[in-house]
């Protein structure tokens, strides 16, 4: 299994999804972790270049982020737009809505279940 969280640092789940600097992705098997990742967040720059036009409305983020982690099975966030939800559903990728900070308390809760 492998599952995607909006990070800043690595370490918690960042406050506004489509502005993350990176989108870990923690791959899960055997109730152990195997591989992590940090995929950048193209969507932030873009959100950089066009300030003063239009912030991060209308970059498409739902679509390119649901494009950027096309390779999960479960995206973690704590905000996450309807269109981004939408398109990660489309996707096959279950979304789960967390108030957790912890990275690592939200992947020892899938160790538990995987």
């Amino acid at each position: 299994m492998k599952i995607a969280i909006p990070t800043n640092n690595a370490k918690k789940v960042s406050t506004h999804t489509a502005l993350s600097k990176y989108i870990a992705v923690i791959e899960i098997n055997n109730h152990k972790v195997v591989d992590r990742t940090l995929r950048s967040n193209p969507v932030l720059q873009m959100a950089k270049d066009s300030v003063g036009d239009r912030g991060s409305r209308g970059l498409g983020a739902g679509r390119i982020i649901s494009e950027l982690v096309s390779d999960v099975d479960v995206f973690i966030a704590k905000d996450i737009g309807s269109g981004m939800r939408r398109n990660l559903s489309a996707s096959g990728i279950r979304v789960v809505d967390t108030d957790k900070q912890d990275i690592k308390e939200i992947i020892d809760e899938f160790l538990q279940e995987e």
